[in-house]
């Protein structure tokens, strides 16, 4: 039976002390007020799950209670105990804020348990849907918070973009080093809207930092300043130390006092130039304006300062490279030999690769449409999140593969029923977009193998995939383990379009593209079956393919069964 705590507000002291002992039989515990007044102060000062109140009292009578009680707690209920007979009595109490009516003289003391209890289970059920209501509209107000500020950091990563774009473009083409300093001083300025800026190379003959191109920070400047020793000065602590620098105080830096008094350039941001692990320079911006740099300004800085290191590295290699063209061209004969599983394997990323970027590109310019739709907006995150996850799988699959040539196998007893499972749930999110049924059929109580468990679930994983991938919409694909005495063997089954002779002996090489519609039919970028194949091969077992063009495919893995 339900508990609560019940105030009686009853001017006759029988009625009310009979309806108090009754109520406290059946669990519930009551307070009692011979009038309204002293009712509406005992609900003020104490807590109450429901108030009995009597139409007809003096001094204050039933309806003003409602009235002031649903006025001041409107979620406490008011049920009317009425004594009049007249059914317009409580048809007014209703209307004026009762949730209930019992009349007296109650001819069933049961009657006000049954409204006490069905009162306070409507009370619950309000609670709680105001409640739900309360969660709901705050995840609403966290979610649109939480848009807002993803929508606000694309559209500054869209702009950043742009940006080092901008700064790529002008340093991509293979220009002399002058050129190229002159074109990406420029970019840098109109990229950080800064009013001057500066960029200087170490020489490594002298240890100092030489200007190589400036902009607006004036000729007496630039001669005064010309070479500054390395590990002096903002420029060159910035160089020693690898780290940025900025602010809006000249006065540890006599060079940078010169620049302001000659300049009145008032703020400004070092950064260093890498080539790799290398520093070989720096590159400065200024501005009029006192300002304090961002994180995000300093990361777009510091982004544009290592292109500009890079595109200076290449330049001052250019002429190591070619005095080392000579022993170079011993090793073209076989350079060239790999070019052809090598240009397969670029032209097959950078394609699996320029879709999704390009769609990404697309939909984060949507993003920034300040007329978006709601409904708009989530599709293209929706679709962001999409492709993005495809580009992180693909380059999780090329790790997988180096790691296979570098890590050996770590080998530890492997349950059969745990592998198949993980490999299942692994596919899951991929047989459910496919619309396809991913049975289990491996028997829980087969006895463990040695082998490298996480290896073997990627295996099983890239053939669940792949066979979920290529699977028409409400079709099965079925995997089974079985044990002889000497081997595993696993099958991995499925009713899919199924593979031509000709093209069964490739499908399992790494990179491997055929021709057309058959390169997105039967394995992209061609990684999947191959890290299949290799894991396989690893534990010195084998997998072999049996299909038949539309009639479905059956892999089988046999590995050496070692306990």
């Amino acid at each position: 039976m339900a508990e609560g705590r019940i105030l009686i507000i009853d001017d006759e002291p029988l009625i009310r002390r009979a309806m108090a002992d009754y109520l406290i039989e059946c669990g519930y515990e009551t307070s009692m007020a011979a009038d309204g007044a002293e009712g509406l102060s005992q609900a003020r000062s104490e807590h109450f799950d429901i108030v009995l109140v009597d139409l007809h009292m003096p001094r204050v009578g039933g309806l003003e209670v409602i009235t002031t009680l649903r006025a001041e707690s409107p979620e406490l209920p008011v049920v009317v105990v009425s004594g009049t007979g007249v059914l317009a009595d409580a048809i007014e109490a209703m209307r004026q804020g009762a949730w209930d009516y019992i009349t007296k003289p109650v001819r069933d003391i049961d009657e006000i348990l049954v409204v006490v209890e069905r009162v306070l289970d409507q009370a619950r059920l309000i609670a709680e849907r105001d409640r739900y209501r309360r969660e709901i509209e705050e995840i609403n107000r966290s979610l649109e918070a939480e848009v807002t500020r993803r929508t606000d950091d694309l559209r500054a990563q869209n702009r950043e973009l742009a940006a080092l774009n901008r700064v790529s473009y002008v340093i991509s083409d293979p220009l002399d080093l002058d050129t190229m300093l002159n074109r990406a001083i420029d970019a840098a300025l109109v990229a950080t809207n800064a009013d001057a800026g500066v960029v200087r190379l170490l020489n490594p003959a002298t240890n100092q930092l030489v200007i190589a191109v400036a902009r607006g920070l004036g000729q007496e400047y630039v001669s005064s300043a010309q070479a500054i020793p390395f590990g002096e000065g903002v420029a060159g602590r910035v160089a020693q130390s690898g780290h940025a620098r900025g602010g809006s105080d000249f006065a540890g830096d006599s060079w940078m006092v010169l620049l302001g008094e000659a300049t009145g350039l008032q703020s400004y941001l070092c950064v260093p130039l890498r080539t790799g692990k290398e520093i070989v320079g720096t590159l400065a911006i200024f501005r009029q304006a006192e300002h304090t740099f961002e994180a995000r300004e300093v990361e777009l800085v510091a982004s544009i300062g290592n292109q500009i290191g890079v595109a200076v590295g290449r330049a001052q290699y250019a002429a190591d490279l070619r005095r080392v063209n000579a022993q170079l061209e011993h090793a073209n004969a076989e350079l060239r030999r790999l070019d052809v599983l090598r240009e397969q394997f670029i032209q097959n990323v950078a394609h699996e690769l320029r879709t999704p970027l390009a769609l990404v590109h697309g939909y984060v310019e949507m993003l920034t449409q300040e007329d978006l739709g709601a409904d708009e907006r989530q599709m293209a995150l929706s679709v962001t999140s999409r492709r993005v996850r495809a580009l992180v799988d693909l380059v999780e699959s090329i790790t997988t593969l180096q790691d296979l040539d570098s890590e050996p196998l770590r080998f530890e007893p492997v349950t059969p029923a745990d592998l198949i499972q993980t490999a299942c749930q692994m596919t899951s999110q991929r047989a459910a977009n496919a619309d396809v049924e991913l049975h289990n059929l491996c028997p829980p109580d087969l006895p463990a193998f040695s082998g490298d468990f996480t290896r073997l679930a990627q295996a099983l994983h890239q053939l669940l995939d792949n066979a979920c991938k290529f699977s028409p919409e409400g079709s099965e694909v079925t995997v089974n383990l079985e044990m002889t005495q000497d081997a595993v063997l696993i099958t991995v089954v499925d009713q899919g379009a199924g593979i031509p002779p000709e093209e069964q002996s490739r499908i399992f090489d790494r990179f491997y593209q055929v021709d057309g519609s058959m390169t997105r039919r039967y394995g992209g970028t061609g990684l999947g079956l191959a890290i299949a194949k290799e894991v396989i091969e690893a534990h010195a077992g084998n997998i072999t393919l049996e299909s038949t063009p539309g009639e479905g495919s059956v892999f089988t893995v046999r590995l050496p069964c070692v306990d």
